[in-house]
């Protein structure tokens, strides 16, 4: 069996894990299309051996590159995506990305190409699914510049931290890392504070312990955009004044992308892959996986992928609204 395999959108650590692992559980010989959808396109595509795939399987550095477009590909583009495809005896295409890239293999598999997607995006906002390829390690590097503002806030006390993290308009990034790393304050899309009630909030918990660390999404204000990074500087300009205490800022960014591979991030990329290959053959076609609320990965159709925001009846954000986090 030969393997297409492509990636779309922002890169994330953990896709090579992936990779690996549909390479090894089907037992197939692997195609890399590198540059997203425009490489694909432009068809281009290298093999890679087994002896790379176990290589990089758990290392931050990427075997493949991704990319993305604006534009929307006419029939014929597709009709050449296809018979590229064809031509380099692929028998399955599998693409990693958001719901765009997903909605694209929709179109694609109705050109006569076999296609399965999975959800790949720090943001974690894959529609369906409760956890997306490179969400975990995207999460624990918030955690550590969270624990290096705490060791410098106990240092010099009485300070107050904002740091911005991606996710576009949907906050799961900022709440599920500020959960896990303890932050004071997570500012999500979602959940829009009442600023004097945000000010309050703050000047009581700086009160009582050496810092405060806050989470903002650079979608929370109403001025972002895709692209813009600025959130942040909003919010401290409206709150410095109500505190009466300087906020120093980070802006993680792009950063967030890569790092270490957590072992979630393995074992979270190894069972979507397992699922993949089970899919394929059991003779299933053009699926998307995701991972559902117990955990289990299973196979949707590819029509029904769309962004999704945080639930605020999920476990996530009632766990944060107990811990006055929201």
């Amino acid at each position: 069996m030969k393997i297409g395999v492509v990636i779309s959108g922002g890169d994330v650590t953990g896709i090579n894990n992936f990779i690996f692992q549909v390479a090894r559980l089907a037992q197939a010989d692997i195609i890399l299309f590198n540059g997203g959808i425009p490489g694909l396109l432009a068809n281009q595509h290298h093999p890679i051996a087994q002896r790379d795939l176990v290589d990089f399987s758990i290392s931050s550095m990427p075997i493949i590159s991704s990319g993305r477009t604006a534009k929307k590909l006419t029939a014929g583009e597709y009709e050449t995506i296809s018979k590229q495809l064809k031509a380099l005896h692929i028998d399955v295409l599998i693409m990693a990305g958001g719901d765009g890239s997903l909605q694209f293999l929709n179109t694609l598999s109705e050109f006569g190409i076999n296609c399965f997607g999975v959800g790949m995006t720090i943001d974690n906002d894959v529609f369906g699914s409760h956890y997306s390829i490179g969400f975990s390690t995207a999460c624990e590097q918030v955690i550590k510049e969270v624990s290096k503002l705490r060791n410098t806030g106990r240092a010099l006390p009485g300070r107050v931290f904002m740091i911005e993290l991606l996710g576009g308009y949907c906050g799961e990034l900022t709440l599920q890392s500020a959960i896990k790393s303890n932050a004071d304050f997570a500012l999500i899309p979602e959940c829009q504070y009442a600023l004097n009630q945000l000010a309050e909030k703050i000047t009581q918990r700086l009160e009582q312990q050496n810092s405060v660390i806050i989470l903002c999404s650079e979608g929370y204000t109403k001025e972002y955009s895709p692209g813009f990074q600025g959130a942040i500087d909003t919010m401290i300009k409206q709150l410095e004044p109500k505190i009466g205490v300087r906020i120093r800022k980070t802006i993680m960014g792009y950063g967030l992308r890569n790092g270490e591979p957590t072992g979630e991030e393995i074992y979270q990329g190894t069972i979507m892959a397992s699922e993949v290959v089970r899919c394929i053959y059991s003779g299933m076609k053009n699926k998307a996986i995701i991972i559902n609320a117990g955990n289990q990965p299973i196979p949707i159709d590819l029509i029904s992928m769309q962004k999704r925001l945080v639930d605020t009846e999920g476990h996530h954000y009632k766990l944060a609204r107990q811990l006055n986090i929201i």
